[in-house]
């Protein structure tokens, strides 16, 4: 199969732990644009967090970010596909989030916001992310339309916040995209969505698409894309979900996928698709 598209997740798949880009990885990307395959990245980030690091791979064309919620040209900054709802639509979370003491951003397409930058370990968060959220005292107030609604805190915590959020009958999904995080994004809002609408789009077959990931996030495009590929960090039921399973974020998976799948078109056994 000749592969004409990779989907790729950036946090926990392309980078390593501490937020690398590795060489191999570096090399294989390059490689791959080379021969002719499209490659976007797929993130549950915003658009400043993710165009840094298509800087550092030398390539441009569209992104996904926030989830799925969002594509986007990273030249032109056009927005091919926008999906969002109102802060109204999470008012109880938000007031459930202050009840609990979780911290809360919420993002337009291409702005963050947040209630507070107070805490050691937020300010640390976003730097990591390479983020820099405007402070806003009355998110209600807020009228533009948002893409996500993010939830940072202790991996029980946000456990137990999952599961009381669940019971409220929400207009929106709760979707963990790690273990620190819940997203809040539109009901039909997907990485496997904005992969399906971004392949039709630049006329690619999904047959011929690839999809690499970690994550619970990532699962609806491991499931849609041609090949869907795990790292090994990812939790077991995500890895029983994939076609492939390669080495971890810090061994280069992503190089390894796409050493196997474009340059030396492996032939896979596809599960079920």
């Amino acid at each position: 199969m000749d592969y004409k598209l990779v989907a790729i997740d950036i946090d926990g798949t392309l980078l390593t732990d501490d937020y690398r880009l590795t060489e191999q990885n570096k090399e294989a990307l390059y490689t791959a644009t080379e021969a002719g395959v499209t490659v976007v990245l797929c993130s549950g980030r915003a658009p400043h967090s993710v165009t840094p690091i298509l800087t550092e791979i030398g390539i441009e064309g569209y992104y996904v970010a926030h989830n799925g919620a969002v594509a986007v040209h990273s030249s032109t900054q056009e927005i091919l596909l926008e999906n969002g709802f109102f802060m109204e639509d999470v008012q109880a979370v938000m007031e459930y989030c202050h009840m609990r003491g979780i911290h809360t951003d919420f993002c337009t397409a291409f702005d963050m916001y947040t209630e507070s930058m107070e805490r050691d370990d937020v300010r640390e968060m976003y730097t990591k992310y390479l983020a820099m959220p405007k402070v806003i005292s009355d998110p209600l107030s807020l009228r533009e339309r948002l893409v996500k609604f993010t939830l940072f805190g202790a991996e029980g915590e946000l456990d137990r916040a999952y599961n009381d959020l669940l019971e409220l009958s929400l207009p929106v999904q709760l979707l963990r995209s790690g273990p620190f995080y819940i997203d809040v994004i539109e009901k039909t809002t997907s990485k496997g969505a904005a992969l399906n609408y971004l392949a039709s789009h630049l006329g690619v077959p999904l047959s011929e698409t690839i999809a690499i990931g970690n994550y619970y996030n990532d699962l609806a495009m491991l499931s849609i894309a041609g090949v869907g590929v795990a790292v090994a960090n990812a939790p077991e039921d995500v890895q029983a979900q994939a076609d492939l399973i390669v080495a971890s974020n810090n061994d280069s998976g992503v190089a390894e996928a796409l050493t196997r799948l474009v340059l030396a078109n492996e032939q896979v056994k596809i599960s079920g698709k």
